[in-house]
């Protein structure tokens, strides 16, 4: 379980020396932002201020950029601060859920409004950020100074910005030849029918100065390829460009992009496409086969397919799909060289959202026809040491009481962290309320990870989020391993730290209270700063097979603080 704001702070204040965060300042000759650039409202009152600082830095060894805001009220009493944290920034959203933006209102000696991730989702939009000006809105809920959830709300604010080269851009395309090097163009490319977000062109841009960016090519057989959006750094860059229209012809035809000026050239081939019916078009697609098996946030491999009949009038090319039903969806593209009825597979991809039955269409040039797909309910995986089934419980006590300290569900939410799809444990107060922390996991074969925010242990001075390997269940006891070593600062000095997690017993029984667990591995987990030879904190957790984590210990400087154990559970 995750414990916040450790001593670890504390233990840092006595290794390194204090060093202050720079700051950018507007002030002393710049351009001068005027007075009201950030306002926000409680629920009774209103707030509204000057902004003073505004900059972009990068977190050391971590490749995340912080951006941070930050100004002062009309009477220079309280200090208003957003954060927001990402690979770089755009316009778009940016949450506290996702480790992406925090704030704090603030006055000497008191914090008035506080939001992150651990008070309830804080959500600021980026509306505008071009020509050194950063615009945007922010609302969510904040904990005030009595330690109540309060809602921000019509939050506003606007800036310059120091750092970021948010002015146009330079640079240049492809190669000294004039072609598009490298270049990789995606999606399905025919004659009638009109592009897709699957059609996407990727090219190569060294670029000169960071900054704002254009980058399109001409119109050519109805189509277009295009991009926007702001360059953070200098460097070889790769940009994925978005094809719109419908294409007029088919054949091989030349397009130009244009960044600045520079130009490079690229092909595309507009296939000619088949025609024909889909088997029972215009209702039930019959016959229809489907294989592999279906059941809640499972996703969908290559065995999950679905053959329908086509019967072909004229060769050609062809891209045959469904739309996407409760997260999921069907697709095949290919050539018919012969005319007659054909079987076509499809191939299913996503995860499944919900239980229950679904029904998809099939499209396939004008013609349309359906299918259903009964979805099973998340089953407990066998011999799973961590399961995940939607709406599973697990109630903790502190070990000397039967008294509940807290509850975890696995609640309908999977969010997507570096190219990877997590199950979310809501974790809840025994009282009621709302979500106090959420958790995040998956397990790929016998390793099991976790997706989480480094600072909530180490308390670096700002996210550091990361996934590690928890637990395994395919090693011996005695076996070892360490996390990703992750760098970030604490009281402003560079900090690189990781845990390391040795298997202690395997496949042992344990009882806990009255319930008996015949099956369970202890972890150690240590917690390490790089240069500092002891654990900051060493915890110890056990995992039931079938069950989940039924106990957590852990002691800093030997001193063992605080124990959970299981008192009830339901996985389903």
């Amino acid at each position: 379980m995750n414990r916040l704001n450790i001593t670890f702070c504390i233990i840092m204040a006595g290794v390194l020396f204090h060093s202050c965060k720079k700051e950018y300042s507007l002030e002393g000759g710049g351009l001068k932002v005027p007075s009201g650039t950030w306002s926000f409202k409680d629920n009774l009152k209103s707030f509204v201020g000057n902004m003073d600082t505004a900059y972009i830095v990068s977190l050391p060894g971590t490749g995340t950029k912080e951006l941070d805001l930050i100004g002062t009220s009309g009477d220079g009493s309280q200090t208003f601060h957003l954060q927001l944290f990402a690979d770089a920034f755009t316009t778009g959203t940016y949450k506290a859920s996702l480790f992406q933006s925090a704030f704090k209102y603030t006055m000497p000696a008191k914090t008035l409004y506080q939001a992150d991730q651990l008070t309830g989702e804080f959500i600021v939009t980026i509306t505008s950020f071009t020509n050194n000006i950063i615009s945007g809105t922010f609302s969510g809920a904040s904990l005030d100074s009595a330690n109540k959830i309060i809602n921000l709300s019509q939050g506003k604010f606007t800036s310059t910005i120091a750092g970021n080269g948010t002015g146009a851009s330079t640079g240049v395309l492809g190669d000294s030849s004039g072609n598009c090097k490298p270049v990789t163009l995606a999606g399905v490319y025919l004659q009638g029918i009109a592009l897709t977000s699957a059609n996407t062109v990727q090219a190569q841009v060294i670029v000169a100065t960071a900054g704002t960016y254009a980058i399109t090519t001409n119109t050519v057989n109805g189509i277009t390829f295009s991009k926007t959006g702001t360059f953070t750094s200098t460097g070889t860059q790769t940009v994925l460009l978005n094809g719109t229209g419908t294409p007029t012809n088919s054949g091989n035809q030349n397009f130009t992009i244009s960044y600045g000026n520079s130009q490079c050239a690229f092909k595309v081939n507009f296939g000619l496409p088949a025609s024909g019916t889909l088997g029972g078009g215009g209702a039930d697609c019959t016959p229809v086969t489907l294989a592999g098996v279906y059941t809640q946030n499972i996703a969908l491999t290559a065995a999950n397919t679905v053959q329908i009949q086509v019967n072909v009038t004229t060769p050609g090319d062809y891209s045959i799909s469904t739309n996407t039903i409760n997260g999921v969806s069907f697709i095949k593209s290919g050539t018919f060289t012969v005319t007659g009825v054909q079987n076509v597979i499809l191939t299913g991809t996503g995860v499944p959202l919900n239980p229950g039955m679904h029904t998809f269409a099939v499209t396939f040039g004008t013609g349309v026809c359906n299918f259903s797909i009964t979805f099973q309910p998340n089953a407990v995986t066998s011999n799973d040491y961590f399961p995940l089934s939607l709406s599973s419980s697990w109630n903790y006590n502190n070990g000397t009481s039967t008294d509940l300290v807290f509850v975890t569900t696995v609640i309908d939410h999977s969010p997507a962290f570096g190219g990877n799809t997590y199950k979310t444990l809501g974790v809840y107060d025994p009282s009621g309320g709302p979500a106090v922390d959420s958790l995040y996991y998956r397990k790929p074969g016998g390793d099991y990870y976790q997706y989480v925010d480094y600072s909530d242990v180490l308390s670096f001075d700002a996210p550091v989020a990361g996934e590690f390997i928890f637990l395994k269940d395919n090693v011996a006891a005695g076996a070892t391993w360490s996390s990703p070593t992750v760098s970030g600062t604490v009281l402003g000095s560079p900090v690189s730290a990781y845990i390391t997690m040795t298997v202690l017993e395997k496949s042992v029984p344990v009882t806990i209270g009255t319930i008996n667990f015949p099956d369970v591995i202890k972890v150690r987990y240590e917690y390490f700063v790089t240069g500092i030879s002891l654990p900051l904190e060493t915890d110890e957790r056990w995992f039931a097979k079938n069950v989940g984590e039924i106990h957590d210990s852990y002691s800093i400087s030997g001193t063992t603080t605080g124990t959970y154990d299981v008192g009830d559970y339901l996985v389903l």
